[in-house]
């Protein structure tokens, strides 16, 4: 069983207001020096699959299906090694 990170975002080409409204936030408190706040969203999963090639199966179709709107978001994971009996319970 493998740990998966999973990040989705608006695609680059997509206007991001939630980006927009936490850099001016970020400026009016003083940090001019950040700019162009991109947000997204993490998910966490493990997938219990022999081969990474299974692994992108799976993570790609659900992905597509149901966690993003591939329509203004693209996504990308990593797989993070494997999952500790304790995570599993």
């Amino acid at each position: 069983m493998k740990n998966i990170e999973l990040h989705i975002t608006l695609q680059p080409q997509v206007l991001d207001t939630q980006g927009q409204a936490l850099t001016r936030a970020v400026h009016d408190l003083g940090y001019k020096q950040v700019n162009d706040i991109r947000v997204g969203k993490v998910l966490y999963l493990t997938v219990d699959e022999a081969t990474d090639e299974a692994i992108h199966n799976v993570v790609t179709t659900l992905s597509e299906k149901l966690f993003a709107n591939t329509v203004i978001e693209e996504y990308n994971y990593t797989i993070l090694g494997e999952a500790s009996e304790k995570e599993n319970d």
